[in-house]
């Protein structure tokens, strides 16, 4: 009873402090996945992104690597204000590459903000489309330089759009209907881009979206991000792929 109350309180706390928790626990369950990993020969499946990538904290096999407010659009930047570039290959020089797995987690960010503001600044001569097609060029360059140093690479989608009618507004840029075209517009041309140049793409979008593209209630954490269900269907996903 008392767990079940202190773990109710826990989800009602605001969410830079459930990660901050999230990740001050996850550093224990940490331990676990390396003993078990190191014992089993199970390779370890690094997550390594936005906040999205603090969805698999305390999942098994999983090691969650969040890098800050990093957008896809500037991860190949050496030089940016989040740093994601720098911290994304500090991380990447210290795995085990011929054990363990990294899954990018980048793009919701861009999805749900920037995009639509960028057509907008743009005074919308440049096209949604060409927008995100750049934004996946960018992408494009860091996983190329990844799968240079030899290293098992999956790519982690997007998930489906927010209606924001009872959410926090200032989270959000442009009109759902608006946002829920990106999204899906977004993982169609991913998903495209990774299967042209043979990156191994976690499709999450039509497993968590409904028909008009926004997050099914089953999978929501919170006004943006995914619960913890999702990381069930991301390792069978991996094991297909013999990967377990």
């Amino acid at each position: 009873m008392l767990i079940a109350q202190i773990k109710k309180l826990v989800h009602k706390l605001p969410r830079p402090m459930l990660i901050f928790v999230g990740k001050t626990s996850n550093k224990t369950f940490d331990v676990y996945n390396y003993i078990h990993s190191r014992t089993y020969n199970i390779p370890l499946i690094h997550v390594i992104g936005d906040s999205h990538s603090t969805v698999f904290y305390n999942k098994k096999q999983f090691i969650a690597h969040f890098l800050g407010a990093a957008t896809m659009h500037n991860l190949n930047k050496k030089v940016s204000l989040t740093k994601s570039n720098e911290k994304l290959f500090k991380i990447l020089r210290k795995l085990n590459t011929k054990r363990d797995i990294v899954m990018l987690s980048f793009g919701e960010i861009d999805c749900r903000i920037h995009m639509s503001y960028q057509y907008e600044k743009q005074q919308k001569k440049i096209t949604i489309p060409k927008l995100i097609d750049q934004t996946i060029f960018n992408y494009g360059c860091v996983l190329k330089e990844i799968r240079q140093m030899g290293i098992t690479l999956y790519v982690y989608g997007m998930p489906g759009a927010r209606e924001i009618k009872y959410l926090d507004k200032s989270l959000f840029y442009g009109t759902d209907s608006m946002r829920s075209d990106i999204y899906g517009e977004f993982n169609d041309r991913l998903k495209k881009f990774c299967e042209n140049n043979g990156y191994p793409y976690i499709n999450i979008y039509p497993k968590v979206s409904d028909k008009n593209g926004f997050l099914l209630k089953e999978y929501v954490a919170d006004e943006i991000h995914l619960n913890g269900k999702i990381a069930d269907f991301v390792r069978q996903e991996i094991n297909k792929n013999g990967r377990n």
